[in-house]
């Protein structure tokens, strides 16, 4: 009853559980838990929601506060000229670069894993809430959390798919995606490296999502195209007047607090120390958690998520910060089990997941950059086609 198999051919606001096939189905494949026990793990609280949104925000508040103290802002060069090792000063900015790098891996915490609970409406059990914070976070990080929403459902439909599913079509060409050798990993070590310091080419399809969408046009991740196999958007479906909506508003928002802090040089220095530098910092550290989820992992049109995507253990903090998204391939077997809910899922299933070998993610980069690792296994099996 909770299946919603359409994908992108309508917006279904009652059923969270994004499927290519009924739930029936989908337990002769990856579903292995029995229903009374499912059935206590879907259970959604809007206390479970504010609890860990509160303090992922006290904990942001406070990196801030102690950036604060630093006194670094607003910034005087002058003060770091001296290259006395006793200076007062050089120790504040020693201990300023990684707070500040903590504070926009934290916001960039809530526009990855934060905005990825909202988008699936499991981090409040009252629907409304997970769609206003989802604009909200989703504003603040840059980000389109309408769009992703859509996207983000389509991928859960068709995870790994090579013609239908967006994280795949959007970023890889159809002669990579075409041959039996690719594993969903860069092309080479030097561009897995340079995700985590280049952000122009991110950034730029967010701005052309945002734009696409509110003049109407249809896009996949690029924000110029659509490169699924998939039907655009119906226009019975009502999506694309959504999309149109959301990032006029967006926009909007934008235009306010720019035309409110943009008028002096203080609060235009204050809204690039405070919220736009460090979205753009935090974005290499965010890439380490991210950018790994189904890599090296089978790549079919027959989606089975115990075999298509990567889980983790981590540890406690970023736990707390990703919102329990590490535990991704239960999370892909039942997208419908809330954030808190996903360690005991994981318990469950530990034993059943095939790409868990890598416990914690400094592993799981490490395999993919290592001599002989992922990319290199790749890579051989490309030029090997060639």
């Amino acid at each position: 009853k909770q299946s919603d198999t359409k994908g992108l051919n309508n917006i279904d606001t009652e059923h969270e559980d994004w499927t290519d096939v009924k739930h029936s189905e989908r337990k002769k494949r990856d579903r292995i838990l029995a229903d009374k026990v499912l059935l206590k793990l879907i259970q959604k609280s809007d206390y479970e929601g504010f609890k860990r949104l509160f303090t992922n925000l006290g904990i942001l508040a406070l990196t801030g506060y102690c950036i604060h103290r630093l006194e670094i802002f607003p910034f005087d060069q002058n003060k770091y000229l001296s290259l006395d090792k006793d200076n007062e000063e050089l120790w504040k900015l020693a201990t300023f670069i990684p707070a500040y790098v903590f504070y926009g891996f934290q916001i960039q915490c809530f526009a990855f894993a934060g905005q990825h609970e909202f988008l699936h409406r499991n981090a409040w059990k009252t629907r409304w809430i997970n769609d206003w914070v989802l604009f909200v976070v989703g504003t603040a990080c840059f980000e389109f959390g309408k769009h992703e929403q859509m996207m983000h459902k389509q991928h859960h439909t068709f995870t790994n798919n090579i013609d239908k599913d967006p994280e795949l079509t959007s970023f890889y060409s159809r002669e990579e995606l075409e041959n039996p050798e690719f594993r969903n990993v860069n092309k080479t070590k030097f561009g897995f490296f340079r995700q985590f310091l280049y952000v122009w080419p991110t950034f730029k399809c967010r701005i052309c999502k945002l734009i696409s969408s509110a003049l109407g046009i249809a896009v996949d991740y690029t924000g110029t195209g659509w490169s699924m196999q998939t039907p655009k958007y119906s226009k019975e479906s009502g999506i694309m007047q959504d999309l149109k909506a959301a990032a006029r508003l967006q926009l909007l928002v934008y235009a306010a607090i720019f035309g409110l802090f943009g008028q002096t040089s203080e609060g235009r220095q204050a809204l690039l120390f405070w919220w736009i530098v460090p979205v753009l910092v935090g974005y290499a550290p965010v890439n380490f958690v991210r950018n790994l989820e189904h890599a090296d992992c089978e790549v079919s049109k027959e989606m089975n998520c115990l075999r298509n995507t990567r889980t983790v253990r981590s540890n406690a903090i970023l736990r707390q910060l990703l919102w329990n998204t590490n535990y991704h391939a239960e999370h892909h077997c039942y997208p419908m089990v809330p954030f808190f809910n996903l360690p005991k899922l994981s318990e469950l299933m530990d034993a059943h997941v095939i790409h868990n070998e890598c416990r914690h993610y400094s592993t799981q980069n490490w395999e993919a950059v290592k001599s002989g690792g992922w990319i290199d296994h790749q890579a051989k099996g490309f030029k090997k086609r060639d």
